[in-house]
């Protein structure tokens, strides 16, 4: 276990970066805040005055180092990751600290992998795209589903929400990400029909049968990486797609104490070798 605890936080302003700082300090780890915004960074440092802070650019490269440096890892939580995580990762592997971000959007993590994958290894340090939230969790639940099963015939995932109160940041990132998603079929990344196939899908109360459609997002690629298997899919229910979609949306509101966004326990997990 390293005896290092500093993580920096990218985009730590935000809404997902704000749940991540609460979380590693419950967890004993010291965030070191950063993020493109010095204004907004300015007013998360306001409340949190023992901590570092370090302003820093997708388009400076020495201002990521300097974010990064003396940091066991990186968590970047600021989308869209399109933009963001070639160049955190880029900073990561220049200072020799692994990397791990929140992302759902497919073509960041196919680049992350495509581009990264063989430095990353090369240098001993870890990259590890698209770790929270249902995405991580739906890899994590295929991964112990399929325990010493070398290979398996498919793989489908649901998820059901009552609601989606997207933030700024979410509906920012579903702009910048206007290409066709993916789907892994008949052994291959393969887009997805549009419109995006529908069924029913019956989950555990409180929500029971529910109409779903197939929803293609981070895990598809990260479970396709690393699990032998013809066929991935994943699907969630209508209510919280039309959240999405709503031309006049509620906007999400950050609570008082962070959810179950274990990412701490993640870093931890990482850290220990």
């Amino acid at each position: 276990m390293t005896s290092n605890r500093s993580v920096t936080v990218y985009g730590a302003y935000g809404h997902t970066g704000r749940f991540v700082v609460a979380e590693l300090q419950d967890r004993g780890w010291t965030p070191i805040l950063s993020g493109r915004d010095p204004e907004r960074l300015s007013l998360l440092a306001a409340a949190h005055p023992k901590l570092d802070v370090r302003p820093a650019s997708i388009d400076s490269p020495a201002s990521l180092d300097r974010a990064l440096a003396g940091a066991a890892a990186v968590i970047n939580c600021a989308g869209p990751f399109l933009d963001t995580a070639t160049p955190v990762i880029e900073a990561a592997l220049r200072v020799g600290i692994h990397y791990l971000d929140v992302t759902p959007e497919q073509r960041a993590v196919l680049a992350a992998f495509d581009r990264f994958a063989d430095t990353a290894r090369d240098a001993g340090v870890v990259v590890a795209p698209a770790m929270a939230f249902f995405r991580g969790l739906g890899d994590l639940l295929a991964t112990a589903a399929m325990g010493d099963w070398v290979t398996a015939d498919e793989i489908e995932l649901a998820y059901a929400l009552d609601s989606w109160k997207p933030t700024l940041g979410t509906r920012l990132t579903g702009q910048r990400n206007t290409g066709r998603r993916f789907v892994f079929t008949r052994n291959n990344l393969e887009f997805v029909a549009d419109p995006p196939p529908k069924r029913v899908w019956n989950f555990p109360e409180p929500f029971g049968s529910q109409d779903v459609e197939s929803l293609c997002l981070s895990e598809i690629i990260t479970i396709s990486h690393h699990l032998v298997v013809s066929e991935i899919h994943a699907f969630m229910n209508l209510p919280p797609l039309r959240d999405i979609h709503d031309p006049e949306p509620q906007q999400s509101l950050l609570p008082t104490r962070p959810g179950p966004l274990r990412t701490g326990h993640l870093i931890e997990s990482i850290l220990a070798k």
